[in-house]
């Protein structure tokens, strides 16, 4: 079987003259959760239509679960929440939910008894006769990601999921996604722009810019890359340690700040990552020093987003 759910190749969608989505070529590994990053007009939207067949592709080919993109059994295998909830005025949730169900090809007795198992996992089992144009913003991101999971899709896209939302509906939110994808055979696929709400879901990130893909991998490996060779440090002396540093260790050390809570941050080659690892150790007992941290620099989702976009703090 495929390592990707979702694949394409060179995907372009053109409006005239304007090149919306431009040789798009993603990858978005089976049981994972895939992060789709990039500002506004970035072309994120047009890529979900044509991922879920909304729209077709100027050019460019893709597959999801190994079945054309746009083509019925590729659809068969997509579940899509948009970013905005919409119902029906005089619709109960129940009625809704078949519906949907039925719609998606399920009989009226498996619909029904599909919503029923969802509502309770998503807890919504009290309002289930109460009409979702009612219904509180978080609740309604609930409805619209139960409605996207009835025909238990191989993937689940998602656009802006907690866009909107208080804090305590998000953070529901997404607790429901962490469990979704430890217990079920699902990948999925999120664009938004809440970097820090990403950061604690996606196992791999793509960030976009006027349509064309600009950095794409796991999201551990591109933190790693982007660290640069940044290493926090703190000893029983950091002076001492410092003059010890800079002696043995001139070769690969670009650069050692001094931070104001007591730690250092020793900036290197980032190619000579491992010597530097090596040789603190030995260091450290020669001179009887202690050592009490030494880790590489967390860099964030947002510290990545903002160099590759060059954004910078207000």
């Amino acid at each position: 079987m495929n390592n990707y759910i979702i694949e394409t190749n060179g995907l372009t969608k053109k409006f005239g003259n304007f090149v919306a989505v431009n040789d798009l070529s993603l990858k978005i590994s089976r049981n994972k959760i895939h992060g789709f990053i990039g500002p506004n007009g970035a072309g994120k939207t047009t890529t979900i239509k044509m991922l879920t067949g909304a729209i077709h592709p100027t050019s460019g080919k893709g597959v999801i679960n190994d079945s054309p993109i746009a083509s019925k059994k590729g659809r068969s295998y997509i579940g899509y929440a948009p970013s905005e909830s919409l119902f029906y005025q005089n619709m109960t949730m129940i009625d809704y939910l078949v519906y949907i169900g039925q719609i998606k090809g399920l009989s009226k007795k498996d619909a029904v008894d599909k919503v029923f198992d969802l509502v309770e996992y998503f807890e919504l089992t009290d309002s289930i006769y109460r009409k979702p144009i009612d219904f509180s913003s978080g609740m309604k991101k609930k409805v619209m990601v139960v409605q996207a999971l009835i025909n238990e899709p191989k993937v689940l896209i998602l656009d802006e999921p907690t866009a909107n939302l208080d804090p305590s509906a998000r953070i529901n939110i997404i607790n429901i996604l962490r469990k979704l994808i430890k217990i079920s055979d699902l990948s999925i696929f999120i664009s938004s722009h809440i970097l820090s709400e990403l950061e604690t879901l996606v196992d791999e990130v793509t960030l976009i810019r006027e349509g064309e893909i600009v950095l794409t991998g796991s999201l551990d490996k591109l933190k790693h890359i982007f660290n640069k060779g940044q290493y926090i440090v703190k000893t029983s002396n950091n002076d001492l340690f410092k003059q010890i540093i800079k002696k043995y260790c001139s070769d690969i050390i670009n650069k050692i700040v001094s931070n104001d809570n007591g730690y250092m941050t020793i900036i290197i080659n980032y190619e000579d990552k491992e010597k530097l690892e090596k040789i603190i150790p030995l260091l450290l007992a020669y001179h009887k020093l202690r050592l009490i941290k030494f880790v590489e620099k967390d860099v964030s989702l947002d510290d990545i987003y903002k160099e590759i976009y060059n954004t910078k703090e207000d």
